[in-house]
């Protein structure tokens, strides 16, 4: 059994940015909650990758059902840009993944626990659920 470093999963929004990591076999992702997008979000970022020992980061880029850009793309890939240039002198690399559907694979997830009704609406439920279902569709397609 051989250790590598663990991956990290990114389901950016506007307002909220869901984390997910994997386990140091990388089989596993795990929701991890939500940083708030701020200004601090890629220092956050650095800190939580320095700390976990993540090698890997996934970034989901949004597409329409159909497959095209939108204006949350553009807005995902000026992200992506930012992100990339400070993983550089972290040696981490930087991974972007379709990520069409997860948003409303984790609603049905979400909704098919029984939750109250007030965690039912808590969004940030939804943003951790997503960036775990894009982790670990990534990490099926790498074993």
């Amino acid at each position: 059994m051989s250790f590598k470093s663990r991956v990290l999963a990114i389901d950016y929004g506007t307002k909220r940015v869901g984390i997910a990591i994997s386990d140091e076999m990388r089989m596993l992702a795990s929701p991890r909650g939500i940083l708030p997008n701020n200004p601090d979000l890629i220092s956050a970022l650095s800190a939580l990758i320095m700390s976990e020992g993540i090698g890997i980061v996934v970034l989901g880029i949004p597409k329409t059902l159909a497959g095209t850009e939108s204006e949350m793309t553009a807005e995902v890939l000026r992200f992506h840009d930012k992100l990339k240039a400070s993983l550089a002198s972290l040696n981490v690399t930087l991974e972007t993944r379709d990520e069409r559907l997860t948003s409303l694979i984790a609603e049905t997830n979400i909704r098919s626990r029984e939750l109250s009704k007030s965690k039912l609406k808590n969004k940030s439920l939804r943003d951790e659920e997503a960036a775990r279902i894009l982790l670990q569709e990534y990490l099926d397609s790498i074993q």
